[in-house]
């Protein structure tokens, strides 16, 4: 029997802007120090369609797509993490100081997660909307939730119609 290879424990995750016709990022920057065990794609249902003859009957039903969900934690987010997010202006050297702007990431953004684990499945996501919660307490510092809500890529030239795509890791983290 194979040996499992499971593409658990840790990750590194990047994003990069959305290119041109929905194609992945060209180039991609890590988000930075993630909290251990928080991050995960999950998948919601979506509506069901369903014809109901008289009497409360279904005659006929057909489930249409959910939406699937990356989220992490980022531990003490950086300030360039937050300019890359168009969140705040960028800090320069000897600066001290970082004005945040908004709270709301605009554009979309392509995300890929790399499992530590040579042989792994890892995933690519090539359009996203980011959601970018910020916060604090006293145990953990300064934390950021990151939730990428993934979207299905539109354009048939980049062989579009898709959610992502996995891909074995090359090495081991």
């Amino acid at each position: 029997m194979a040996k499992k290879i499971m593409a658990w424990s840790k990750c590194k995750i990047e994003i990069g802007k959305t290119g041109d016709s929905d194609a992945m990022a060209a180039s991609l920057t890590d988000v930075g120090v993630i909290l251990n065990q928080s991050s995960t794609l999950t998948a919601e249902e979506g509506d069901k369609m369903q014809a109901v003859a008289t009497g409360g009957e279904v005659v006929a039903e057909e489930p249409q797509e959910g939406t699937l969900v990356l989220e992490t934690t980022i531990i003490e987010p950086t300030d360039a993490l937050i300019a890359l997010l168009g969140l705040g202006d960028a800090v320069g050297t000897g600066e001290t100081e970082q004005t945040i702007k908004t709270h709301v990431v605009k554009d979309n953004w392509s995300v890929k997660v790399t499992p530590k684990n040579q042989g792994a499945w890892g995933i690519e996501a090539p359009k996203t909307t980011i959601s970018y919660i910020p916060a604090w307490s006293e145990e953990n510092g300064h934390q950021a939730v990151l939730r990428f809500s993934i979207l299905k890529t539109t354009e048939i030239a980049n062989n579009g119609n898709y959610w992502y795509k996995r891909f074995q890791t090359a090495s081991a983290l």
